[in-house]
């Protein structure tokens, strides 16, 4: 799957080492019999980071949430594309160093996070459909940091 990358930000994302990422997170969702498993079939996704203050207006925009928050997902306007991820790296630091981890790994995990959205998972639908999404985005997480313990993409600019 091709990526279109949009960095805003001051840190500096590895395109080659973002498209492993991916690659990994599409191919264990692909062996997991996940719904909508044609959308993993799609040619291209476009991942946009972007800083507090952008965020904060493009949530406001669309959740009607008057803050920063980790990921948004948007569905696509071409046929062709999986969607659009928006991260925000400030707000995913100010996680990480909270749950007492790597950036990268909370970025694995709301990576794997706003994949399920674009698939069609929705936390907020029902307790039910919160425990599926993230059970299996807890199972991809746990199987790909076993596998591979280098997943950074993302370090900040010099």
């Amino acid at each position: 799957m091709k990526i279109t990358l949009v960095n805003q930000t001051t840190f500096k994302i590895s395109e080659s080492k973002l498209q492993k990422i991916l690659d990994s997170v599409f191919m264990l969702l692909a062996k997991k019999n996940i719904r909508q498993i044609k959308l993993l079939k799609k040619t291209e996704i476009t991942c946009v980071f972007l800083n507090k203050t952008e965020m904060k207006i493009l949530n406001n925009s669309f959740r009607k949430k008057n803050k920063p928050t980790d990921v948004l997902s948007f569905q696509p306007l071409d046929s062709n594309s999986m969607g659009e991820l928006v991260f925000c790296l400030d707000v995913l630091t100010l996680q990480a160093k909270k749950q007492k981890h790597s950036l990268s790994f909370e970025f694995l995990y709301m990576l794997i996070h706003g994949v399920l959205h674009l698939l069609g998972y929705d936390h907020e639908a029902s307790k039910k459909e919160e425990k599926v999404m993230f059970l299996l985005q807890d199972l991809v997480f746990e199987q790909l940091t076993q596998v591979n313990k280098n997943l950074n993409c993302i370090s900040l600019k010099k």
